[in-house]
């Protein structure tokens, strides 16, 4: 059986690792290319001198008409994908999170459901 000490740490950690990448820029990748056979394509291959500063709210991708631009947005958006009239467009909320061809899930959204799992099972 879990301690009310355990728990009480469990739950102070959580906190501090939420609160700590409040309002903390991150980097995103920045490039614009085909989708078939340039660097920027779906099939991207994670390279340094496509990272942006650290001045990213959130990173996006977006993919129309054979055509992929992933790049750093100063506005915040939650984690989402929506798709419309043939364009596909993803925004993530974590460092490099869109260098993949699906976009990662952020680590506060990990976090958030671990702890909601936990706390049904107690």
């Amino acid at each position: 059986m879990v301690g009310t000490t355990t728990f009480v740490l469990a739950g102070v950690l959580a906190v501090l690792l939420c609160v700590s990448s409040v309002d903390a820029a991150f980097k995103c990748y920045e490039c614009a290319g085909t989708s078939d056979s340039d660097s920027c394509s779906d099939e991207f291959v994670k390279n340094s001198d496509l990272e942006s500063e650290a001045i990213c709210e959130a990173c996006t991708k977006v993919k129309t008409n054979g055509m992929v631009v992933r790049a750093c947005s100063e506005v915040a958006y939650k984690d989402d994908c929506e798709e419309q009239d043939g364009a596909h467009a993803c925004s993530c909320d974590s460092e490099l999170c869109n260098g993949s061809s699906t976009l990662v899930v952020s680590m506060a959204t990990m976090l958030a459901a671990t702890l909601a799992v936990f706390f049904a099972k107690f």
